[in-house]
């Protein structure tokens, strides 16, 4: 990656922070045009999209992030996210437990998916989901000494 490639990248970072997506997913298609084998500026615009409705371009872009890098648990995180937007809740569990595969003391994946199971009347993997979530994240909040949030 240039060092051009990286500004760029962090600028369209902070414009995200900024909640001024459209300008965020203009410099992420940069970012691509210009490094086209970058997988987390397909992360980061798809996640730009899914925040302005573009749930459609959202998911082509997180779907060629992970083309890219296939055992990127993030990457699958926010497929499931992008699913269960859009309500395909079976696609959504799919997406979830593929992180959760990758990496089983992701805890956000855990929570998400408890909700996908939800929304499918599924109570007891709902609960399930939910009391992983909540024990990974203590877990990881004694190591760290932090609080980290997901939503």
């Amino acid at each position: 990656m240039t060092p051009e490639v990286d500004a760029l990248f962090t600028d369209g970072q902070f414009k995200f922070m900024d909640e001024e997506y459209e300008e965020s997913i203009d410099i992420f298609t940069r970012v691509i045009e210009m490094a086209p084998g970058f997988a987390k500026a397909f992360q980061a615009r798809a996640i730009a999209y899914l925040r302005t409705g573009e749930n459609d371009k959202a998911l082509m872009d997180i779907e060629e992030a992970i083309r890219i890098e296939p055992e990127n648990h993030r990457f699958h995180y926010h497929k499931g996210a992008i699913h269960l937007k859009n309500e395909e809740l079976d696609e959504a569990v799919e997406a979830l437990s593929r992180a959760i595969d990758i990496a089983p003391e992701y805890a956000p994946a855990y929570f998400l998916r408890s909700e996908a199971f939800d929304k499918l009347g599924e109570e007891d993997a709902a609960i399930a989901d939910f009391n992983k979530a909540d024990v990974l994240r203590k877990e990881q909040a004694a190591i760290n000494k932090v609080v980290d949030f997901w939503r």
